[in-house]
């Protein structure tokens, strides 16, 4: 089997094992690209796969389709494990996001959509997003990271929000590839924010504070002023 595509894998595992191993497979793949799920230690964990399966109404265990994924067709691999949770991350995302296009009928041939998805493609929206979630987990950045993050910052962020703004016509359509560039700009943000340095914060902190300080004796000044002119007249 090593000398098959992930999506040749992929289609075997599903030829195999039925509407089971679609639901698995597809309700994974959700938790991938959904922008509210924390992804620092993979694509998707056991407790959200569990949590998600059971809130659609699918009471099955899926650790033996995730071995079998795991173990005999080699697409996904565990990014982080602990006494609490596991998690794994998708081979090959891409091929994940086509395979199950084929299965649910989401067909590009519209020239447009076909030229969208080319663009999207382009970025390597998710070589970006492994980029920044890495970062992310830093509490301070290198020199070397905050150089990656202004290559992203100003040679990719500003086209992929071009994208973004012509994905979303088709919202229905790309819906997966719009919540990963969400994600992407979420990320961005906490990184951007690891650039203002503490110190910085606090003057800043201090400075509004001393203005307010400033402020608030002029004022009592003033208004003594006045009462001592009221007095003595």
């Amino acid at each position: 089997m090593s000398n098959l595509t992930v999506s040749e894998k992929l289609r075997l595992f599903l030829e195999r094992y039925g509407d089971k191993g679609l639901i698995v497979l597809k309700t994974a793949f959700e938790i991938a690209q959904d922008p509210y799920v924390d992804h620092r230690y993979g694509d998707f964990s056991f407790k959200h796969l569990v949590l998600r399966l059971s809130s659609q109404g699918f009471k099955y265990n899926p650790v033996n389709l995730l071995r079998v994924l795991e173990k005999e067709y080699g697409v996904i691999e565990k990014s982080y494990t602990s006494s609490n949770q596991t998690w794994w991350r998708f081979v090959d995302f891409e091929a994940v996001r086509s395979v199950l296009s084929e299965y649910y009928g989401v067909v590009y041939e519209d020239p447009r959509l076909k030229y969208l998805l080319i663009k999207y493609r382009s970025l390597e929206p998710n070589s970006v997003l492994d980029t920044l979630r890495r970062l992310v987990l830093k509490d301070t950045l290198s020199s070397g990271d905050k150089e990656v993050f202004r290559e992203i910052v100003f040679n990719v962020l500003d086209k992929i929000v071009e994208v973004l703004h012509e994905m979303e016509k088709y919202e229905d359509v790309f819906t997966s590839e719009i919540n990963v560039i969400r994600e992407i700009l979420s990320l961005a943000d906490i990184v951007s924010s690891k650039l203002i340095s503490k110190k910085s914060s606090f003057i800043r902190v201090e400075d509004a504070l001393n203005a307010n300080f400033r402020t608030s004796l002029l004022e009592n000044s003033t208004s003594y002023k006045r009462s001592t002119s009221s007095q003595t007249r």
